[in-house]
């Protein structure tokens, strides 16, 4: 989190010495897929090793982002700025008979935040199509659940986990202005650092591969942005 909080500093100093007139501020909402190949093989793991016929009900979904970019042009065709989104997704098996229920869950979040750039390749000013690139610190948080109940009191496990990882997500992006509104749609592709996962007594989860549990959150992002043009 420090290093997340010194590159925006940093990065804000430069934006104040060097932007020009023109701003935008941007709302966005996306969708975003994940690997989470770490992830899927501890499930597999725990249900293996449980003994019980578990369903599962999620694995680690498709799921919204929410976000926010402020961006200043440096230049005709280029702009640069900072950018934050909250990500999330997770992971759960239930099984339920007369006897009772059991059920484990893996709820992963992510919040992640740096430096963008953009820069217009085509020549419409109506319809701009820029190449982007977005750089990321992300903290990530990982809270595991197991329940089980037969008869009396449900005997609970729970263990948060935390790592950090760093990214980047290259792209496109079409923009179209009304007004002082400014439309947006992007797509791209994340490639993060799995940070290895542990709780406060920096203590790791294993999985049946040998390897220390990571959140692996590359993948696909499609975003819808709303901006203001100040």
């Amino acid at each position: 989190m420090k290093v997340l909080i010194l590159i925006i500093l940093q990065f804000g100093l430069f934006l104040s010495a060097y932007a020009q007139e023109k701003s935008t501020l941007v709302f966005r909402v996306g969708l975003g897929n994940y690997s989470m190949k770490s992830q899927k093989l501890f499930q597999q793991d725990f249900l293996r090793e449980s003994g019980i016929p578990y369903r599962k009900v999620h694995q680690f979904p498709n799921f919204p982002t929410f976000g926010a970019a402020a961006g200043f042009k440096i230049a005709p065709k280029a702009s640069m700025g900072l950018w934050f989104e909250f990500a999330s997704t997770g992971g759960r098996l239930h099984y339920k008979d007369y006897s009772g229920h059991a059920m484990m869950d893996q709820v992963l979040t992510s919040f992640q935040g740096g430096p963008f750039a953009q820069y217009r390749v085509n020549k419409s000013e109506e319809w701009p199509l820029y190449v982007t690139a977005h750089g990321s610190v992300a903290t990530v948080t990982e809270r595991i659940k197991s329940e089980f109940q037969i008869g009396g009191q449900p005997e609970i496990e729970q263990f948060k986990l935390n790592a950090t990882n760093v990214g980047i997500r290259p792209g496109l992006m079409l923009g179209h202005a009304v007004g002082v509104f400014n439309f947006q749609f992007g797509l791209g592709v994340e490639f993060r650092s799995d940070g290895k996962l542990k709780d406060n007594e920096e203590q790791f989860f294993r999985t049946s591969d040998g390897k220390d549990l990571t959140a692996e959150w590359n993948g696909w992002r499609v975003t819808l942005g709303v901006g203001i043009v100040l």
